[in-house]
C-alpha cells in the first residue's frame, strides 16, 4: 500500500518555493496543515499522560534491565576484559543502535551476558562467525517475540476493556512487570523444547546415507497464500486487517503443527512450512486448502508444494525446490494445491491412493522456465483432525 500522489502535489520547499510539478498551497487553505492550539485543560491532560507514561516506562525498565547503566564499551574492555570489537558486534547483532566506546549504556546484566558469550569465543569453543550468527538470531527472534507479546497485550486491552489505542498501550506498560516472571519461564521452556525437537531431527539426519552435500536435507516445502489479499486490504481498517492476518496465521499454524510439520515463517498473507515426508507435506497442503477455504472469515488459499533436497541456514531453507514451490503457489487456482511431477510421484509412492493428482499441464514459471504441474486433491487419505 503506497501513499497517494495527491500528498506530493501539495508539497512546498523549505523556503516556500513551489517544487517542480506542484503548486504552492497556503497553510490556511490546507486543512491537513492547520493545527488547533491546545487549551489549558488539554495541556494539563497531555502533561499528566506524559508523566504517567514516563513513570511506567521507567519502572518497567528498572525491572527489565535489573540495574542502572554504568559501563561504556571501553569500560567493558578495561574492567570486564571484554574485547571492544566483540562487544560492538554483539550489540549490533542484537539489533540495537551502535554506540561509541565512551557512551555509558551497559548495565551489570549486559556485561555478564556479553562477557559470557564472548568468553566462549575467546576460549575457541565458538568462532566469531558462529558468534555473530547466533547473536543475530537471538536479536531477531527475541525482538519479534517482544513485539508480539506487547501488541497482544495491547490488543487484549482493546477487546476486553474497550480501551482506545493510547489507553491500551498504557495498560500494557503497567501489566508487563507482573507478567514478567511467567513470560521468562515460558520463553525458556519453549526454547528448551524446541531445541530438543530440532536436535532429535538433526540426529536422524546422521543416519541418512548418500546425502547431497550441496542440498543435504530431504524435505517437503510448501507455501500457502491468501487469494486477493491486496484487494481485501484496501477495504478493511487496520484492526480488521490485523484480525484477518491473525486468524490466517493461527489456523495455518494449528494445521501445520497438528500435522506434525513446522512453520518456517509467515509474511502477512503467506505461510511457509516444512514436512519430513512427502505424504505429510501432502496432508498439510491439502488440509490448509480445505480448512482455510472453508473458513467464512478468510479468503480462499492457494498452495504450492514440492519435495526434494534443500539447504537449511538461519532458520530458513534454500534451494531450487524451495523456489519451485513458491512459484507454483503463484499459479495455483483459489482453494487448490499444485505439485510438480517429482513431488506427485513421491507422494503416490509413499501413500498410494491417498491423494488424487490431475493429468497436469505445462506452465511457465518466472525465473524457472516451463514446468509440468499437477493439481492435488484428497482421495482416500483421512482428513486432518485438529482436535479443537
Amino acid at each position: 500500500m503506497t501513499g497517494g500522489t495527491e500528498d506530493l502535489e501539495h508539497t512546498t520547499t523549505s523556503d516556500g518555493d513551489t517544487p517542480a510539478g506542484g503548486s504552492a498551497v497556503p497553510p490556511e487553505e490546507s486543512p491537513d496543515l492547520v493545527q488547533t492550539p491546545l487549551d489549558d485543560q488539554e495541556i494539563l491532560d497531555l502533561n499528566r499522560r506524559f508523566a504517567e507514561v514516563r513513570r511506567s516506562v521507567g519502572a518497567l525498565e528498572k525491572v527489565l534491565l535489573q540495574g542502572p547503566r554504568k559501563f561504556s564499551r571501553r569500560d567493558l574492555s578495561l574492567k570486564q576484559d571484554i574485547p571492544e570489537r566483540l562487544a560492538s558486534v554483539y550489540w549490533r547483532s542484537l539489533g540495537f543502535t551502535p554506540v561509541d566506546e565512551d557512551t555509558v549504556v551497559f548495565t551489570e546484566e549486559d556485561a555478564y551476558a556479553i562477557g559470557d558469550l564472548t568468553a566462549i569465543v575467546e576460549d575457541g569453543v565458538l568462532s566469531e562467525r558462529a558468534f555473530s550468527s547466533i547473536t543475530r538470531g537471538l536479536g531477531f527472534h527475541m525482538g519479534r517475540l517482544a513485539m508480539w507479546i506487547t501488541e497482544a497485550l495491547v490488543d487484549e486491552a482493546k477487546h476486553a476493556d474497550g480501551a482506545d489505542d493510547a489507553e491500551a498501550r498504557q495498560q500494557m506498560l503497567d501489566s508487563v512487570p507482573e507478567l514478567l516472571e511467567t513470560l521468562e519461564s515460558q520463553v525458556m521452556f519453549t526454547f528448551r523444547r524446541q531445541l530438543a525437537a530440532y536436535a532429535a531431527r538433526a540426529g536422524s539426519e546422521v543416519l541418512h546415507r548418500d546425502t547431497d552435500e550441496l542440498f543435504p536435507l530431504q524435505r517437503a516445502v510448501g507455501f500457502a497464500d491468501l487469494v486477493q489479499f491486496t484487494r481485501l486490504a484496501q477495504d478493511l481498517s487496520g484492526a480488521e486487517l490485523a484480525d484477518v492476518v491473525g486468524r490466517f496465521e493461527a489456523v495455518g499454524r494449528d494445521v501445520i503443527s497438528v500435522g506434525g510439520c513446522r512453520v518456517v515463517k509467515t509474511v502477512g498473507d503467506e505461510i511457509m512450512f516444512l514436512a519430513d515426508t512427502p505424504e505429510d507435506g501432502a496432508q498439510i497442503a491439502v488440509s490448509l486448502a480445505e480448512i482455510i477455504t472453508a473458513d467464512q472469515g478468510l479468503p480462499p488459499v492457494r498452495v504450492g508444494l514440492s519435495w526434494g533436497s534443500m539447504f537449511s541456514r538461519y532458520g530458513d531453507v534454500f534451494g531450487p525446490k524451495v523456489n519451485l514451490a513458491a512459484r507454483m503457489e503463484s499459479v495455483a487456482r483459489p482453494g487448490s494445491v499444485i505439485v510438480d511431477d517429482e513431488t506427485a510421484e513421491a507422494i503416490a509412492q509413499a501413500l498410494p491412493g491417498g491423494f488424487d493428482i490431475s493429468e497436469g499441464e505445462d506452465v511457465d514459471l518466472h525465473g524457472i522456465g516451463t514446468v509440468r504441474v499437477q493439481e492435488m486433491r484428497r482421495d482416500r487419505s483421512a482428513p486432518l483432525d485438529l482436535g479443537l
